[in-house]
């Protein structure tokens, strides 16, 4: 028997780790050929992040070694396959996987590896098998595949994918059983997969970009949840890029809650949702919210730039109808969160500022999370020419590994590859939006100063823009923790280029944040004091003093803190009422009427560590900084 080893590894995270399941689809699919049954065996996946002696060590008279490569593996992947040549100089060495691109670049910079199998590997991967076994010549006739022929890289013209309707389950035909029985206490991690392709052409994506859409049979999607949560799997990541899309998968949804009704699991079930399907999807979300299955609809927008989403070949939903949809999640008590994307061609620094703050005049008061732009190595943004026709500035980073430990240093450096500059934002206008978004996250989207910013906006006082701009300019100049906090981020952006953009502070855990969290955290530990550096700056709008008091006092209950116990806070203003109907899209003038609000925690967080971990890490999309109307009581007096 000929013994082929996968490698599929991947970040632990908080302990728990993900199911090699690529690697397992392709061994699921080969195990149905009795032919390659009676050559191969297939004795182990490495799939964590092991150190490389170990992971050697692992091998035994390897006839093959085949790895998944993306871009969170792939130094590793490129260390390990040269040891593996240098200790077994016979056997082969095969590279697939996101960062394999179809042009056969790998094989002519990494001498060690023997095959590219690029796109989905399955088809790809028992015809190399066959022709291993009874005709290496054959090999030349197979679609997609790249190799070396008398010293020249071949290139084979990519064929239209199988129908996955055929493939077997890894998890139903025991692939994983090993590795569920000496999990060593691990908590796992899977994936999801119920139908394959993208109807759109993202020019920053990778996944599988103007493919036709292909399904899985609903029967084995049901027989696989029902793995998953026999098998006490907590987290379950969707390998679709549009989930929603299809009527079928409401049908889906209802499959996976029922699962966790009769087996508890999986707890969560995280997905890309399809943005035209819009009822659909809120029938989804609403399905899992009920059982506390996700954490919030995403509404994603990339950008709002006009110019920008023609060159990146993506369209919008209207803001019109964005606004709709945020008050209809809103109302129905599911948190909607959105993203954009920092750095695409065609955004300035002006059209990305004022994208933010669209999204919040449009009633996204819940969560914003903003990306840097990373160049994928299969996206068509990575063509050469297209990089030339925009400008585009790359630099190359150390992967950012948010919510870990800083000073925790890989055996081997995995790298993003950033953009940081085109022809419509340089580099001091890209250093510029970061630190506006950082501005406008900690403050709006996280709730130290959103009733505030809110109020103005409404009473026509400050537009969201020139709020946050100010007080971006404010703190830069700032004395102060706050102030000290965001020159230091500024000189990170400007100069920090080996991607050095997280903030640490042991006291909130042994973990790094990202920015906007280091400063959210910064102020709700010590809240007087962070609060008192930022009145400076509010008390420069005209407003009453007794309203600019009450409203400081308000802004600072409606936060959730760490340490935080029942209160009851009287006011001369009906703020609590005033900002719920804005948060669902109507208005009416602030009332000044005698009022008491009891706030009652839904649960108690007895240090920052805690804290930061359930609410900010785990809690910010689902709005969790701030309360919410079933942890409030309103009586008038």
């Amino acid at each position: 028997m000929k013994n082929i080893y996968f490698v599929q590894v991947g970040f632990s995270f908080d302990g728990s780790v993900y199911l090699p399941y690529a690697a397992g689809t392709l061994i699921a699919n080969a195990l149905r050929y009795p032919e390659i049954k009676e050559e191969y065996a297939f004795p182990d996946i490495i799939y964590c992040r092991e150190r490389l002696a170990e992971a050697l060590d692992k091998l035994r008279d390897p006839y093959m070694v085949a790895f998944s490569a993306s871009v969170w593996n792939m130094e590793y992947n490129k260390t390990l396959a040269a040891l593996v040549k240098e200790k077994y100089p016979d056997c082969l060495i095969l590279f697939g996987g996101h960062s394999v691109r179809p042009n056969g670049e790998l094989l002519e910079f990494e001498p060690y590896i023997d095959y590219l199998l690029p796109g989905e590997g399955e088809e790809i991967f028992v015809k190399l098998l066959f022709a291993l076994k009874d005709d290496a010549a054959s090999i030349a006739r197979i679609p997609a595949i790249a190799f070396r022929k008398d010293g020249a890289v071949i290139c084979n013209p990519v064929a239209e994918p199988g129908d996955p309707a055929d493939y077997p389950s890894p998890y139903l035909t025991g692939v994983f059983d090993k590795i569920m029985a000496e999990n060593n206490g691990r908590e796992f991690l899977a994936v999801l997969e119920t139908n394959r392709g993208c109807p759109y052409r993202c020019a920053y994506c990778d996944w599988v970009n103007g493919k036709r859409m292909r399904f899985f049979p609903m029967e084995k999607i049901s027989a696989e949840i029902d793995w998953l949560g026999r098998h006490g799997i907590g987290y379950v990541f969707c390998g679709d890029s549009n989930f929603g899309m299809f009527e079928r998968d409401y049908e889906i949804t209802l499959s996976l809650i029922e699962a966790k009704k009769k087996y508890g699991y999986p707890e969560a079930f995280r997905v890309c949702y399809e943005k035209n399907s819009a009822d659909r999807v809120f029938r989804i979300c609403k399905a899992l919210n009920e059982y506390g299955m996700d954490k919030g609809a995403t509404m994603s927008y990339q950008t709002l730039s006009p110019e920008a989403l023609k060159n990146i070949g993506r369209k919008n939903l209207t803001i019109e109808h964005f606004s709709d949809l945020v008050r209809k999640y809103t109302e129905a008590g599911i948190p909607a969160y959105s993203e954009l994307i920092l750095g695409l061609p065609g955004e300035t620094l002006e059209s990305f500022c004022s994208g933010l703050c669209r999204l919040l005049e449009s009633g996204q008061h819940n969560s914003l999370s903003v990306y840097n732009c990373e160049m994928l190595p299969n996206a068509y943004m990575a063509d050469p020419e297209y990089i030339q026709k925009y400008g585009i500035k790359v630099i190359k980073v150390e992967f950012n590994h948010i919510h870990s430990a800083p000073e925790k240093k890989d055996e081997v450096q995995e790298y993003s590859y950033i953009i940081r500059a085109t022809d419509s934002m340089p580099a001091d206008d890209w250093t510029a939006a970061n630190l506006f978004s950082v501005c406008l996250q900690a403050f709006h989207s996280l709730g130290v100063l959103k009733y505030f910013a809110i109020y103005f906006f409404r009473e026509n006082i400050c537009s969201y823009y020139d709020f946050y701009f100010g007080l971006l300019e404010f703190l830069l100049k700032a004395d102060g923790k706050l102030g000290e906090l965001f020159r230091t981020f500024r000189e990170k952006y400007d100069n920090s280029l080996s991607g050095d953009w997280t903030y640490h502070n042991v006291h909130f855990g042994n973990i790094t944040w990202f920015f906007e969290e280091g400063v959210f955290l910064e102020i709700v530990d010590g809240y007087d004091e962070g609060f008192t550096q930022l009145l400076p700056y509010l008390k420069g709008f005209e407003i009453p003093q007794d309203l600019l008091v009450q409203l400081s006092d308000f802004s600072r209950q409606m936060l959730r803190k760490p340490l935080d116990k029942v209160v009851t806070v009287g006011y001369d203003y009906d703020f609590y009422d005033y900002f719920e109907k804005i948060l669902i899209g109507e208005y009416e003038p602030l009332r000044r009427v005698r009022n008491r609000l009891t706030v009652t925690p839904d649960s108690y967080y007895s240090n920052v560590e805690e804290y930061g971990k359930s609410v900010v890490w785990f809690g910010r999309r689902k709005g969790r900084t701030v309360y919410h109307s079933k942890e409030i009581q309103q009586d008038f007096s």
